[in-house]
């Protein structure tokens, strides 16, 4: 069974104050990840400050140390592990790479791969579009004859 990933990438404004706060809602909102409360961005500084050290985090680790029910906790992971920025090792949850940047470019070669799969579709859609266009173009002609 093929796996389905949604990457939903949204053109937001960069904040003018550029420091960890600002910089991790605005990763959240981009990935349109953010419900506008405070646990996502607390979430996502938890698992990158887990994933660089190499430990990972646990739910029931958030679920701690975020004061938030953990169904909570895992309704978020979820969420990030669909959008491609969070991976789950056995019961351990990481930023999909060692940091941000090398996740953003493990993610933007995944979009490339796939738009490039959709070009080889599009390519056959067309000749078949034409095929078929042209067929009926020369149906037509010979009716008229």
């Amino acid at each position: 069974m093929a796996t389905e990933e949604k990457i939903v990438v949204r053109q937001i404004q960069k904040p003018q104050k550029e420091n960890v706060d600002t910089l991790v809602s605005w990763f959240l909102r981009s990935f349109d990840l953010s419900d506008q409360d405070e646990l996502e961005p607390d979430m996502l500084k938890e698992i990158v400050g887990a994933s660089f050290i190499g430990t990972g985090v646990t739910s029931k680790e958030l679920n701690r140390r975020l004061e938030t029910p953990r169904t909570t906790v895992i309704y978020h992971l979820n969420r990030f592990i669909a959008s491609g920025l969070v991976v789950r090792k056995g019961r351990k949850y990481f930023l999909r790479a060692t940091d941000m940047e090398t996740t953003i470019e493990e993610l933007q070669a995944d979009m490339m791969r796939e738009f490039n799969r959709m070009m080889e579709f599009a390519e056959k859609f067309d000749q078949m579009i034409m095929g078929d266009i042209y067929g009926r173009r020369k149906e037509t002609r010979k009716g008229r004859k």
